[in-house]
Order: C-alpha cells, then structure tokens, then sequence
C-alpha cells in the first residue's frame, strides 16, 4: 500500500488535490516523497490569496471548481452549510481548511464566516458550480500588489452556460468578488454584496480583471424555481430592512418575474425606476435587461419603448444591450430605429462569449429579418451568408420578378419596393432617370439593377431581354402594394401560358380620400409577350394573330401620389398617348387616353375618345368595354347630352343589363331625361344585382338616387326611407335633414 502511495499522491497532485497528496506523500517510503512535500510548503509559502467558498451538496460540481485553482496557487477556504452528500469529504482532498456553518438564511454572514478563517486578507470569492477558465495567476496578484484596495474591489467574467445540447447558450456577466477583507466585508442576506465597512457611503472604485469563471446554470427548471422561491422570501426579509434599496427591488422583481408573477414584477419595477441611482453600477445594465424580457413576454411593446428612450444613450457600448433594444424597436414597428442600433452593435469589439444572452450572430440575423422585411433582398443575403447557417437563407419566388420602373422618386421608390417585399419575388429595376442615389437604392434591393435611356417605344421590350423569371409584373415606383392574395397568385404564375394579368390600381380623386380604382395589364409572361409602342398596358403575344389571354389578378396597387402629383403625370401621359395614337391608332391607346380625360374631368375629351375605342372590334366580355360604356354614359350626362347618353344605354342594354355598373349608369341617363319610372327600375336592379366593384353602386349610391327620384316625385316618405338605407351617406343624410325640417 505505502510503496502505491507516491505514485497516488502524484496522480492526486495532478487534479490539484494538495492536502491528498501530502497524505500519501506522508506515507510513503519512497525516497522521492520528502521533496513532494518540500516543494508543497514551498508552493505554500508563496500564497497570498485566499479563495473562499461557500457549499452545499454539490459534489457533482466542487472537484472540477477545486481543481481549477490550482494553477493560481491560491489557499483554498471552505465553508460547508449542511452537505448530506459527499461535498464535505471531495474537499478535503484539496484543503484542509474546510469548516461548518451552521445556515441561517444569511448568505452575507456565511460569505464573511469563511473569509474569516483564511489565512491571507486577500480574498478571491467563488461558488462551488464555478470553474476558472481564463485568466493568469500574476494578473490576480498584481491586482492587490498595485491598486489601492482600500476602495477598489476587482471584478472578473462569469460564463453563464444555460440550455442543454444545441440548445446551450454561453452569455458573460460580470461580479465584483475580488476584495481586500481589512476594508471590505459582505452585507445583505440575499444577494450578498460587497462594500465598505469604515464609510458604506463612500464611492467605490471597480476594476476589472482578465479572469473568466464558468458557471452551469440551473438547467432544472423546479430547481430554479424552488431556488427563486427561496431567493424571495429573504428578499422580501431584507426589503423590510432597506425598502429604498434599489438592487434588492430589482432583485425582487427579477425573483417574480421568473416565478411568473408578472404583476408583481411590474410593480416592484416601477418602484425600482422610481428610485435615484447611479446607473454607472455594474448590476443596473442586467436590471434593465430583465424588465425589458418581461415587457416583451408580456407584449408590454409600449412600456419597454419607453425606456429605451430613455437609456439607450448610457449602454451605446453594450453589444448585449444594443441588440435587445433593436428587438424592442422591431417589437413595435420601428424597423428603421431596430437598424440603427444593430449597425452600433456589430461595431463594437465583441468577445468569444455572448453578453446577455446576445451574440454576434443574433445580431446579424436579426439586420437580415428587417432587410427582409424591407425587402432589400441583396443586404439581407449579405446577412444571411454571415450567419453561416443553411437553414437560414432568403427564398424568393424563382417564377415572379417586379419589374419596377423608376425616375428620380427615392423616397417613392424606396415605399414602392417595401410594400412589395410581401410578395417575396426577385426584383428587375429599371431607372430611366440621372440620379445616381436612386441606382445605389435600387441595388439595396436587387442585383438586377439597369439604367435606361433609350425611347420610350422600346422600354417594354427592353425589360422582357432583362427578365430572367417566366412572369414579370410591371410597377412604377410611385405606387404601392395595397394587398394581394399571394395563394392565388402563386397558382396563376406557377403555369406557364399565354396570359396577361390585370391589377387593379387606386388613382387619387379630387377631395376624395378614397380615390378610385382602374384596371390595366400589367402581368406578362416571358415566352409570349411583347410591347407595341411605348404604352406598357399594349402587351401582344409574339405570336402573329393569337390573343393574350386576360386574367385578373388578386392584387391592388395604388398611386402613391397627392392628387396635384397625379393630376401633372396624368397630363404627361395624355401628351404621350395622343402622339402615339397620330403615328398608329390602337385600343388600347384610346381607352387609356379616355379614361386619363374622364378622371380628370374633361368630360368632351373623354367621350370622343370613348367613342373612338368602342368603334373598333370588341370583346364584349373584357371589363374595359363595360368600363367604357358606363364611363361613357356618364360623361355625356355631364356634358348635358343626355340624348346621346339614351342612345348608348339603348346599344348595349341587350348585353349589360345583368350587371350592376350599366344599370347604375342607365339609371342616371334615364332620370336625367325624366323617365324616373324606368330610372327606379335600374336603380332597384343595380341595388339587387350587387356585382359592382364599387360597394357604392350596390347598396348606397342606388338607395340615395331612388331618394331624389322619390323627393322630386313628392313622395316625402319614400325619399326618406330610400335616404336612410342610404346610410351615412352624407347627401342622404342633408336630404333627410331637408325633408324632416319642411312643414
């Protein structure tokens, strides 16, 4: 046994099991044994640091904490509070200073108890689950050797490793547990903290040392919360001591808040925030860390908003908290704000571990999900590909491209292009304008970035050489995406035919914040169109004598663009049209040019070129022909000529009567011509029909015409009840109002 014992002894001393060794170096009969031990003493006369330890029950965790020490060649201190397990007896072997502590729910009596039986004042605080992992014993010393401990406590990183498996998470904090006990000692029965015991008032000084500590975290949740549990009843014991102090408040709140008890935390953390404070401690960053999880399990949005306002502007070198900031911004809305801060973040000097739970690939996944959203297609792959993860990645519509066509808007442009980001289709970019900013925009955005300065006749065919999808969809980039129904657009895109698609689009009206809706062609498909002219709504297929085949698509665009805005782009397109429809008249020149007039109000202008569209070939089932008809009757109503206006409702009542829009219309010419018998009829079909796109023409519009027809007849009732069904229509409610105030 005694001739095994150097060879143990050595083994031991290898895990740093000093007081194990000595034994069964003591023992021993080889020859070697005696200068183990002398170079033992001699290891411990060159200690002046003592690391003291408070325990209980961890053998799972104390050896590999102990045997992390020994490279520092530090006395070791222990203090057991009760082990039943064989803590006590795994100690031994590195120390044989390991003492009892009787607990008495006093973690600050139990921290000074065992500073109290080290040898040295120098005192290097640790908890058994922890291991030093970084760091050099000179740097530890030459703490004590050069700064003023009388007012200076030394600080080092703990690693918080939390989670299991893939799920792991290594976050840094920070802790003050590097003191001079002469000067210092431990107050507080929960959350012990260290300060002065001369003047407790007096400014400590926090220095900062290279030492990196890791700690396995409460991986158990009923561990954590039986630990919480505990952690709050001394809490709530030391607050009836120190109710204004806000650590204790804070850590109140935390204790709750992990319990589940939300309101309680909310109402320690405004008490907490109403307190004065000196927001250079080193606690105060993981406070405001806390309240602001709770606000966002919580969806309190508004709350954490507010006080990222407020303290942002203290933690602009705080990579951890910078990047929860930008989670709060993009908690409520504010993508622009959640940049700004992600862009400071990833600017800082950033450590192997992550601060807060936060690390640098959070960071950019998170830029990658806003540029996502913004549908800045090129900068959120620029993310993606630092996050080194294949199964993030940015997919897009590999059929759909947006054409988009732009001058000098940037501001438009740049709305254009987020509106459309739901989509997730590439982007083809067209500038036709100088200005260089609206290029570097564009290229935020797509890849597929050209300027064009060639005629206007051969824009369209030139995007088809750029398109590199089977679909493009042509947008300007003063408008933007109202809505869409991506499901059944998918299906539309993922067949390859001969179609065009319509899109609705809303155009500003005069004092009208609703405006109104046009439908165009917009959609083509690669293999079968091309443009006739510089007008882009003339899509043909390239094959001579076959049409394109019409589709509505579920989507709706809208100008971007006041009414002033509108009504000059509008005049410009009227210039462009009416010179190409000199050099070669076509349809849809017309019908595009009548309905710019009518819009606008130029009644006469509308008409004629109403007329010129419909005397050429039709196809009686597209929408623009019903379109032109009613546009038509209506325009010469307000021109006055009504006999002409009867003669239009006469031609096409054989194919349009089932439909609301032509009823509605013929309804106008009839009463205009006093027929109000027939204008009644067509009104009541128009209201019953209900197929109109305009909600108007299928319920109050109709009931609120029936009402004059009834008012001019003298029917004071019938006008009345046709007002009301009218709803709030506003001219329906002044007639009411009218008729109520007659005697």
């Amino acid at each position: 046994m005694q001739g095994n014992s150097y060879q143990k002894g050595l083994v031991a001393l290898k895990d740093g099991k000093v007081q194990l060794a000595k034994e069964l170096f003591t023992v021993s009969n080889d020859s070697r044994a005696k200068d183990q031990l002398a170079r033992l003493e001699k290891r411990k006369s060159e200690q002046m640091i003592s690391a003291c330890i408070i325990t209980k029950n961890n053998q799972a965790t104390i050896e590999e904490c102990l045997t992390s020490l020994y490279k520092y060649n530090v006395e070791i201190v222990i203090a057991d509070t009760g082990s039943t397990d064989k803590t006590v007896e795994l100690a031994q072997q590195f120390t044989d200073k390991v003492y009892h502590f009787d607990w008495i729910d006093d973690f600050a009596a139990a921290r000074n108890f065992v500073a109290s039986k080290a040898s040295f004042d120098y005192i290097l605080s640790l908890d058994s689950d922890e291991y030093l992992i970084e760091g050099l014993r000179e740097e530890l010393e030459a703490f004590f050797r050069k700064e003023d401990t009388t007012c200076t406590l030394g600080m080092y990183n703990i690693v918080n490793i939390l989670g299991k498996g893939k799920r792991k998470n290594a976050s840094a904090t920070i802790v003050a547990r590097i003191y001079n006990r002469q000067y210092f000692k431990y107050y507080y029965q929960i959350h012990e903290q260290l300060e002065k015991i001369a003047s407790r008032s007096d400014t400590l000084i926090y220095s900062t040392l290279d030492l990196e500590v890791l700690h396995y975290g409460y991986l158990d949740k009923k561990i954590s919360i039986k630990k919480n549990k505990r952690n709050l009843k001394l809490l709530l014991k030391q607050l009836d001591m120190t109710p204004n102090n806000p650590y204790f408040i804070y850590q109140t709140a935390k204790s709750y808040f992990i319990l589940g008890n939300y309101n309680q935390a909310f109402k320690y953390y405004q008490r907490f925030f109403e307190i004065p404070k000196d927001y250079r401690l080193f606690w105060l960053k993981e406070a405001l860390d806390t309240y602001l999880k709770l606000c966002m399990l919580t969806k309190n949005y508004v709350k954490a908003l507010e006080k990222v306002k407020i303290f942002q502007n203290q933690y602009l070198d705080s990579f951890g908290m910078l990047c929860l900031f930008a989670e709060v911004y993009i908690a409520n809305d504010q993508d622009k704000e959640a940049e700004k801060v992600l862009k400071l973040a990833l600017k800082l000097n950033f450590g192997k571990y992550s601060e807060l739970g936060w690390k640098k690939v959070d960071a950019y996944k998170e830029l990658a999900q806003i540029f996502e959203r913004q549908g800045k297609w090129v900068l959120a792959n620029e993310m993606f590909s630092k996050i080194k993860d294949k199964s993030l990645h940015l997919s897009l519509d590999n059929q759909l491209t947006m054409v988009v066509l732009a001058n000098d808007e940037t501001d438009k442009l740049t709305a254009c292009l987020q509106s459309l980001a739901v989509l997730k289709a590439n982007y083809l970019i067209i500038v036709k304008g100088t200005n260089p900013e609206t290029i570097e925009l564009a290229r935020q955005y797509s890849k597929d970035v050209y300027h064009f300065s060639g005629r206007a006749a051969d824009l369209g065919n030139y995007c088809l050489t750029k398109l590199k999808t089977d679909y493009g969809l042509i947008v300007h980039a003063n408008e933007k995406l109202l809505g869409a129904d991506l499901d059944i657009l998918k299906q539309i895109t993922s067949k390859k035919a001969g179609i065009v698609g319509r899109v609705r689009v809303t155009v500003p009206v005069k004092d009208d914040e609703l405006g109104r809706q046009t439908h165009e062609l917009r959609l083509l498909v690669k293999a079968y169109s091309k443009f006739n002219g510089p007008n882009l709504s003339n899509i043909t297929n390239k094959k001579p004598k076959q049409l394109l085949e019409q589709v509505e698509l579920p989507l709706i665009l809208a100008k971007n663009l006041a009414y002033e805005e509108y009504y000059q782009s509008e005049l410009t397109k009227q210039s462009q049209l009416e010179a190409s429809l000199k050099e070669k008249a076509n349809p849809v020149g017309w019908y595009e040019l009548a309905e710019s007039h009518y819009y606008l109000g130029n009644y006469a202008a509308a008409s004629q070129a109403y007329f010129e569209f419909l005397s050429g070939p039709l196809d009686l089932s597209k929408e623009e022909v019903l379109t032109a008809v009613t546009n038509l009757i209506l325009a010469l109503i307000e021109e006055r000529d009504y006999q002409r206006a009867l003669e239009v409702v006469n031609t096409f009542k054989p194919y349009y009567q089932e439909l609301s829009d032509f009823q509605f219309a013929a309804g106008r010419a009839y009463m205009n011509l006093a027929r109000f018998s027939e204008a009644l009829v067509a009104f009541e079909s128009a209201q019953r029909l209900a197929n109109s796109d305009s909600i108007g023409i299928n319920t109050y519009l109709s009931c609120y015409q029936q009402g004059v027809i009834y008012e001019v007849l003298g029917k004071k009732q019938r006008a009345i009840g046709a007002y009301r069904l009218a709803g709030k229509y506003k001219l329906a409610q002044a007639g009411i109002k009218r008729l109520l105030a007659e005697k």
